[in-house]
């Protein structure tokens, strides 16, 4: 997951801001990255560690505005 959250932050600033739609490969691993932000952030929220289910639904958010504004065109 690191792997992917590495890539992830360095693709994605690169991109250009919001004014062309991402790549599909761009997109599916940001789609997938959400997905697995939120189920960490539930096992977290499980387990009454607030502060991490906190960070991961934030950068889950995060993501999804991101993936609204540049891939759901």
């Amino acid at each position: 997951m690191k792997k992917l959250i590495a890539i992830l932050a360095v693709a994605i600033p690169t991109m250009g801001f919001a004014e062309e739609q991402y790549p599909k490969e761009i997109c599916k691993q940001m789609y997938d990255t959400i997905g697995v932000f939120l189920q960490i952030a539930d096992k977290a929220w499980k387990s009454q560690d607030e502060e991490k289910a906190l960070l991961y639904s934030t950068a889950a958010a995060n993501y999804a505005t991101v993936y609204e504004t540049t891939c759901k065109r």
